[in-house]
């Protein structure tokens, strides 16, 4: 950046996009360079990959105590709580950069340590191959199994509460969910200090070593959090910039080779079969799928019922909804409800879901629901808690009040539900049958309703987590969407390429020198995408491996998620699930042609690099979150001026906790832009779904969820000021990036085929714009019904 403000002093400085998807820029393909950075990460030019800590500052900070400071500071006010979040969203920035930096360093350091020292390599698969302590932080790195049947824990609550069993944390989160408010994030400061990154077969976990006192936990001897010498605040240096460089995890890429030869890449015809038949590479995940088939087979069934803590707050929510005075109009509306046969605006496509509901403002931040239709009130029944209580509910009450402070206590007997006197095997079979009964449905219902509409595996993922729905559930939901298409689609390509994502995690693991990995992968990939040629005379090899991908699969979908596979493997869209797959193990490809009819589409200098996979909490602010679904239930209901001034206070309220580059700001920027396109400020609305639309692409990447929203809408914006040519622009990248995500079969590729066709007619193309309408009307009425509200 120095250098081009010394060439040019009155320009503005190009920020330019980050290498953030799964496919590399085409400048790595250029025969000039040799892998380099691009000019916002090129250190040449004064830049690097974002993130605070890299120069390892910040390691020895006493992070057990400024969390436990945190968790005690005042949050009484609006304007004590935005004082505290900043602070809050400040250290816990700094924490996880300074971790992810920690270990990707000390993995790398691993590496080089193994390709050292080929052939007296004795790690031993699932063990410790590396301790540090590093002030508070604790890091320890293990290797990865070289079995993709084993269930790895690498849940941030499970190594928060490690010396727990699964029931323990599992009720541990009922609880925190029961009594959430809107200090929950800060308030469990254990899961704060959790980061777990996977890396070219490595598993790093760095973790606060000093126990960070929640404020929800008794009280205990010899904590470390209790002696706090005095310290009533704490000093949390600011981002930079307004956090505009924040760290991007694929500038820490461990490159797998040098792609010198663009010409054997750019236009590279697939390698014959033959080539790949007898590859040493090609014997090693064949025998790993082998092995871990038999092992899978052998397993039982994972019924373990793990539940989330936003599972207990989206329950608290349902229970406070129907003590409210709307629950009376609800309960009115229901007997309406229930002397009609269809329900209305969905068509008697989707009869039997029986339920509309619109999103309610929700205390921890997550939209909940609010029934026009009552009809299931049946499946509350069980969670009512105004069943007859035993004689010894003293005891029950106490063995509660035990488990967690004396103001949480409080806030759940405040609730007068009679949740405080059960006991905790009460309380969480209650929660087994809300998340059954209700939980689910109620998803699917809004589903349907098109209140939420998931385009792909990572959309989905976010809708579940945030109403404590886990994904094991996939299979269920794919039952209950019987006449949903496009979520059965979704569901079943995330479980295919969940069950993918052992193979090659556990491949990557059994490779001993990195200089092979990339061919291992490339195989693997082959095996798992490729389509063999399976007509009479071709290679029996072909039918093994076909054979052997399919059984696992169905092997793995009926173990893990309860769902037998019939014949959808054949009609799966395989760029979705090499894109999914790239995202969770964290691939880098040549951006080219991959012909997927072929047995062998990929080679290894296809794949370019591995980046870390990263988990942790994301702490933002939970006022400003209820304050965007305020803001989207007035737009709703059609109060503009209402809708206005919650998403105006959302914004400013989110840009001082979170800055103005964060990814939840975008969300803020977007929500109002579309309040204010419906109000006719379509100027001011452009604005501001430019701005969100920057920050997705450089925050997020270019094919993110987000990002094509932001297209989407920006290309209506653009229409309504004539600038049809831009308009147009816009609205064809977000349908080409939406085939990659949930394909043209979906209510979102039909909204955007309506806008095409709107645009088109703009421009004087009729015919053009009714070849678009027709193609909307076809995915509308196969995906919703000829009832549905969208057809009609």
């Amino acid at each position: 950046m120095k250098a081009f403000v010394d060439h040019n002093k009155f320009g503005n400085l190009p920020y330019g996009f980050r290498a953030n998807t799964w496919l590399i820029p085409p400048i790595y393909v250029d025969p000039a360079t040799k892998c380099p950075a691009l000019p916002v990460e090129d250190e040449n030019w004064g830049g690097n990959g974002g993130g605070c800590g890299r120069d390892g500052r910040y390691d020895r900070r006493c992070w057990s105590k400024e969390f436990s400071v945190l968790s005690r500071m005042p949050c009484k006010s609006d304007e004590e709580r935005v004082i505290r979040d900043r602070k809050a969203f400040l250290l816990h920035n700094l924490f996880v950069d300074t971790a992810i930096f920690r270990a990707a360093s000390t993995i790398r350091r691993l590496i080089d340590q193994s390709m050292n020292s080929i052939g007296s390599r004795g790690t031993t698969h699932g063990s410790n191959v590396f301790e540090e302590h590093i002030g508070d932080m604790n890091i320890t790195v293990k290797k990865d199994e070289a079995d993709a049947s084993s269930k790895v824990d690498d849940k941030v609550d499970g190594v928060a509460f490690c010396k727990t069993g699964a029931m323990d944390i599992a009720q541990k989160n009922l609880l925190k969910g029961l009594t959430s408010d809107e200090n929950v994030l800060i308030k469990d400061s254990s899961t704060l200090g959790v980061v777990i990154v996977k890396h070219c077969g490595y598993t790093a976990t760095v973790k606060v070593s000093g126990r960070a006192k929640d404020s929800n936990d008794v009280k205990q001897t010899h904590d470390v959090s209790d002696n706090f010498d005095g310290m009533l605040n704490i000093d949390v240096p600011d981002h930079p910039d307004g956090g505009s460089n924040a760290l991007n995890v694929n500038s820490l890429r461990i490159p797998l080779q040098s792609v010198t030869h663009p010409e054997t890449v750019v236009g590279k015809q697939n390698p014959s079969p033959k080539s790949h038949a007898y590859n040493p590479a090609r014997k090693l995940a064949c025998k790993i799928l082998e092995d871990s088939l038999v092992k899978l087979d052998s397993m039982p069934s994972i019924n373990s019922r793990i539940i989330r803590w936003e599972l207990g707050s989206s329950w608290l929510q349902q229970l406070q909804k129907k003590d409210s005075p709307a629950s009376e109009n609800v309960k009115r509306n229901a007997t309406k409800a229930d002397k009609e046969s269809a329900v209305k605006g969905l068509g008697k496509h989707f009869e039997q879901l029986k339920k509309i509901k619109k999103k309610e403002c929700n205390i921890d931040g997550s939209s909940s629901e609010k029934e026009e239709c009552n009809s299931n009130c049946s499946s509350m029944n069980g969670m009512q808690v105004s069943d007859k209580i035993s004689v010894d509910e003293t005891n029950k009450g106490a063995d509660v009040s035990k488990l967690m402070s004396e103001d949480a206590f409080f806030r759940l007997k405040s609730l007068g539900a009679g949740l405080h006197e059960k006991s905790l095997e009460e309380l969480t079979k209650m929660a087994h049958n809300f998340y059954d009964e209700t939980a689910l449905p109620k998803l699917v219902a809004d589903f349907a309703s098109l209140e939420l509409s998931p385009v792909d595996g990572r959309t989905m993922t976010d809708f579940m987590h945030t109403r404590g729905l886990n994904m094991s559930s996939l299979g269920r939901v794919v039952e209950l969407a019987e006449k949903l298409p496009h979520i059965q689609s979704i569901c079943i390509h995330e479980m295919v390429i969940r069950s993918f994502k052992h193979i090659v995690r556990a491949v990557i693991a059994a490779v001993d020198d990195m200089q092979n990995i990339s061919a291992a992968i490339a195989e693997t990939l082959n095996i798992l995408l490729g389509s063999p040629r399976l007509e009479n005379g071709a290679d029996t090899d072909a039918h093994i491996d076909n054979n052997l991908r399919l059984k696992w699969v169905e092997s793995f979908l009926s173990k893990r998620f309860c769902w037998k596979l019939k014949d959808e493997f054949a009609h799966l869209r395989k760029f979705i699930i090499l894109r999914g797959l790239c995202s969770k193990v964290g691939l880098e490809l040549v951006a080219r042609d991959y012909d997927m009819n072929s047995p062998n589409p990929f080679d290894k200098s296809d794949i370019v690099s591995i980046v870390p996979v990263c988990k942790h909490v994301v702490y933002s602010s939970i006022d400003g979150r209820n304050l965007l679904e305020s803001s989207k239930m007035a737009l709703d209901k059609g109060k503009l001026d209402d809708a206005v001034s919650y998403g105006t206070k959302a914004l400013s309220k989110i840009i001082a906790v979170c800055g103005p580059y964060h990814r939840l700001t975008a969300n803020a920027y977007s929500l109002l832009a579309v309040v204010l396109y419906h109000t006719g400020d379509f100027n001011q609305a452009t604005v501001y779904q430019q701005k969100a639309l920057d920050i997705n692409e450089r925050e997020l990447g270019l094919d993110h969820p987000e990002t094509m929203k932001s297209y989407g809408d920006l290309s209506v914006f653009y229409y309504r000021l004539q600038h049809i040519e831009m308009a147009l622009k816009y609205v064809n990248r977000a349908l080409y990036l939406l085939q990659f995500s949930c394909g043209l079969s979906h209510p979102n590729s039909a909204a955007t085929y309506i806008n095409v066709a709107m645009m088109e007619e703009g421009m004087g193309n009729v015919h053009v714009a009714l070849r678009y309408l027709h193609e909307a009307l076809k995915c509308n009425k196969r995906l919703l019904g000829a009832d549905h509200i969208q057809v009609k």
